[in-house]
């Protein structure tokens, strides 16, 4: 498999986790048992009508190298603009960005990057009122689908038991969501044959 697309679905990946109660929480992306690289979510930036909402993460694997971020803008609850920027090697394999058009349930959707550059753009007519962003940011707990910022579609999400989730991903992929006390503790899912374990460091969290 080529090196951009095994970064790339690292990065699709570790995107689809979930975080909660976001304080700059640091998270560790371990791969078959080693640290392999880390995945940081932002303070909300909000006043009374607007959020920010913002994760990046960086990872290492044998010959490959990359960093993500999302940041998801909403005015009212509703999403106003979204980007997915994913980054491999020093290329930028796929920018994913998503647009509100004059605060209607409308969105315009385009790619961009190598990888980016042979999709067409699109548009999305239905409401949005989560992302897998903003699910960094709280557990999906009555909510049924979110938003992808990455491929520009719903997914759903399926409540498995107290404080654990599901979520289907356009690909086919699946993830395992643990939560305790509205905090994501732990994530896992396959990557090419591999478990991958997203988990919170409590030795880098100010609150734990």
């Amino acid at each position: 498999m080529k090196s951009f697309n095994f970064g790339l679905l690292l990065s699709m990946i570790l995107l689809s986790s979930f975080g909660a109660n976001a304080q700059n929480n640091i998270y560790d992306v371990i791969v078959a048992g080693r640290t392999i690289g880390s995945l940081k979510v932002f303070d909300s930036q909000s006043d009374t009508d607007t959020e920010i909402q913002r994760i990046e993460s960086d990872f290492k694997i044998l010959f490959y190298s990359g960093k993500f971020s999302t940041q998801a803008s909403f005015v009212q609850g509703k999403l106003m603009t979204a980007v997915s920027a994913h980054e491999v090697n020093g290329d930028v394999k796929e920018k994913t960005h998503t647009k509100n058009v004059a605060k209607t349930s409308n969105y315009t959707v385009s790619f961009s990057g190598e990888d980016g550059e042979k999709k067409p753009s699109k548009e999305f007519n239905e409401p949005i009122l989560n992302t897998v962003t903003s699910l960094y940011y709280k557990e999906p707990i009555n909510i049924t689908e979110v938003y992808s910022e990455r491929y520009g579609q719903m997914c759903n999400v399926k409540k498995v038991s107290d404080g654990n989730y599901s979520v289907s991903l356009p690909d086919g992929k699946q993830g395992v969501y643990t939560y305790k006390n509205g905090l994501c503790r732990e994530v896992k899912t396959d990557l090419a044959g591999f478990k991958l374990r997203i988990v919170l460091n409590p030795a880098k969290n100010s609150l734990y």
